[in-house]
Order: structure tokens, then sequence, then C-alpha cells
């Protein structure tokens, strides 16, 4: 006799996805710091060659929000600079031959290198003031003023590097947004870079 209310199929229930695989602190550290290379390049490339602008300063938004990120995602002490470091090694040679080999801009061979390591203390700078603020300051302002800082010494060591490793023919054209226009270009890199931070911070909520 057959059933006066047929048995529906069944279907067999969906086993539980597997855990979403986090990519390891290098791995991210490497992601990003490739991100912070590539955006310095084009920045170099479009800001410098069609805008009349300058890469360290126009961009400084982008800049604090792909270093703070990493550090927020990571929390490890040193996590900035090594970030900056793929755009200190592999910006090294580049720097040697264009600057040095060919133009003779660079006031002796060592100029290079010393610009190079102001690249990591860029990312250096974010990291102490990440971890000497005191653990009263929430992690929003915690990324807030880390990016404020890495705006504001950036705009320094830049002026520094410029005003040190440049022979004189060479810095001033850079020099007009550094030292001319000081009262837009440090609050513009200190204020947008406070926001990129503020930006990082709200992406890492959500990863």
């Amino acid at each position: 006799m057959k059933d006066a209310h047929p048995r529906e199929a069944t279907t067999p229930a969906a086993e539980p996805a597997g855990p979403t695989r986090r990519m390891k602190p290098w791995e991210t550290i490497l992601v990003f710091g490739i991100l912070l290379f590539v955006l310095q390049g084009v920045a170099a490339f479009l800001v410098e060659e069609y805008s009349g602008g300058c890469m360290f300063i126009i961009p400084a938004y982008f800049y604090a929000l792909v270093v703070i990120l990493p550090v927020l995602l990571v929390r490890r002490f040193g996590v900035a600079a090594a970030v900056y470091a793929p755009a200190a090694i592999l910006g090294l040679p580049m720097l040697y031959y264009f600057e040095w080999i060919t133009e003779r801009h660079y006031v002796g061979v060592w100029a290079p290198f010393v610009w190079s390591l102001l690249f990591v203390a860029y990312g250096l700078s974010a990291d102490l003031t990440y971890r000497l603020l005191p653990a009263t300051v929430s992690e929003r302002w915690r990324a807030i003023l880390s990016g404020a800082v890495l705006g504001g010494v950036t705009f320094g060591l830049t002026l520094l590097g410029l005003t040190t490793l440049y022979v004189p023919a060479a810095r001033e054209g850079h020099l007009l947004f550094f030292r001319n226009g000081i009262y837009f270009s440090l609050p513009w890199m200190v204020i947008t870079s406070a926001f990129g931070g503020y930006t990082a911070y709200a992406i890492s909520r959500n990863v």
C-alpha cells in the first residue's frame, strides 16, 4: 500500500567548510612590501613625470595605509620597517645606476646606501610609535597616531636626505616642496597619513 504522503527526498547535510588559511607573518610582510614598492614606482612615474608633484608628498595616505595595515594584522615589532625592506633592497641598484652612475646626482658613492636605510627608518618610526604609546591608547588611535608620525618622519628624513645626499643642482626641484612649500607639505603628509592609519584600522577590523 502506497503512502498517502510520499516522503520528501532527503539530501545529505553539507560538510562544514574547512578553516580558512591565513597568511603567515612573513607572507603578509612580503605582500605589503611588494605592494609598497609598486605603489612608490607608480607614484614616481605618474606624480613626478606628469603632475609635477612629489612622490613622497602627494600619495602619503596610500603609503600609510599599506604600512600600518600589516602592523595591525601581524602585531609584531619591526613589521613596518620590514615592509619598507623590499623598496630599500630593490630600489638600491636603481638609485645607484640612475642617480650615481648615469646622472651623478649624489655627493658620493655611499649616498644610495644611506638613502635605502632612510626608507627602513620611515617604517621604524611607525613601529616605535605603535609600540611605545601607553596601553590606555585605543587600537584606533594607535593606528591613527602611528600613521601621523610616519607622515611627519617621512617628511623630515626625506628633507634630510635631499639636503645631505644630493648635489645642489639635483635637489632644488624637490626642495621647493619641502622648504618653500612646508606650510602645505608637512600638514598634508601628517594629516593624510593619519587618515591612512585610520583606514588601515577600519580594514583590520573586518579581516
